[in-house]
């Protein structure tokens, strides 16, 4: 009898002091997706920004990468984010101009004299004008990563002048800016996703593309692709973005540290695909590529530039591609 209230004592002083105890509060867990591979930039830099966001939210936030369309196409992930099923994506811009016209101003070929400013311009005015446009359409812009400039890769020939492009049966982003350019080049653009580019040019479906450098490593399109032209064509951008309502839901601290983390984690890929350049260019070469390097881009921005701009300000004004210019 004695040995039995001891242990009942025991455990009621055990439960009291558990109950004493301050709760930990669960992390809030968040899903990013994206359709990149692995082993591109974007997928370091996603989970950069979830390291981050762990970090500087002292473990209050438990950001989980979805890479390589594993939730969806572009196109199905941003309904998504927008029905709130999953919190965050990320998709080059011309994803979302269907839903604010104003960011395919990002995608006209030839608009960024450099990096840099293309950079000044997105972490502008311009690119918080921009994020604030998908406001409307229950989206929350964090921050902008990017695809990068353009570059076309072909199987038969190497691109070097505007003639060489005639007849190309070439992927292109659903842009209708990009779509025009290779048009006006005499091509036959084909806008197709990324998860079903490599199928398309192993099959001859498309005999050619264009994407940054370190997407065309990645994705492995040297597999299928033998010559590169550095053409730099077009520079695409990558918005963060998240579920407007469930970003609201969160306490401001939490949100801050979210932001930040998605500003910090686009200066890393940044600075990582400027690191890996010459890195990557080299390793295409030794995978087969014959890359061309020097390219003169006068002779495709008198086929191309005028006509998009014109395209573009007849539907959307100038007065964002004024402000685009004038960024120092």
């Amino acid at each position: 009898m004695q040995r039995r209230t001891f242990c009942s004592g025991v455990a009621a002083g055990a439960a009291l002091a558990a109950a004493s105890l301050p709760v930990r509060a669960q992390a809030t867990r968040l899903r990013l997706a994206h359709a990149g591979p692995e082993t591109s930039s974007q997928h370091l830099a996603a989970l950069e920004l979830a390291r981050l966001a762990k970090e500087q939210s002292g473990g209050k936030l438990d950001v989980q990468v979805y890479p390589g369309g594993q939730l969806g196409n572009d196109a199905t992930v941003i309904g998504a984010v927008r029905g709130g099923t999953i919190d965050l994506m990320m998709a080059g811009s011309v994803n979302f101009a269907g839903l604010t016209p104003a960011i395919g101003a990002l995608d006209l070929p030839f608009l960024f004299r450099s990096p840099a400013h293309a950079y000044q311009t997105l972490d502008g005015a311009v690119g918080q004008k921009l994020m604030q446009g998908l406001e409307a359409h229950a989206l929350k812009g964090l921050g902008w990563f990017e695809v990068g400039f353009r570059c076309i890769t072909t199987k038969n020939k190497p691109v070097r002048l505007p003639d060489d492009v005639k007849g190309l049966k070439i992927r292109t982003t659903p842009n209708p800016s990009h779509i025009l350019a290779f048009k006006l080049l005499g091509a036959n653009p084909v806008p197709l996703p990324l998860g079903e580019l490599y199928q398309a040019l192993e099959t001859g479906a498309v005999d050619a593309q264009e994407h940054p450098i370190a997407i065309t490593w990645s994705a492995k399109f040297y597999e299928v692709q033998k010559h590169l032209t550095m053409s730099r064509h077009a520079y695409t951008a990558m918005p963060v973005v998240m579920n407007k309502a469930r970003f609201e839901k969160l306490e401001p601290p939490l949100q801050q540290a979210l932001a930040d983390a998605a500003r910090a984690a686009s200066r890393f890929q940044r600075e990582m695909n400027a690191r890996d350049e010459g890195r990557t260019v080299a390793d295409l070469k030794a995978k087969g590529m014959q890359v061309i390097e020097s390219f003169d881009a006068e002779p495709f921005r008198r086929v191309v530039v005028a006509e998009t701009r014109k395209a573009f300000v007849e539907k959307n004004g100038g007065d964002l591609l004024a402000q685009i210019d004038a960024t120092a």
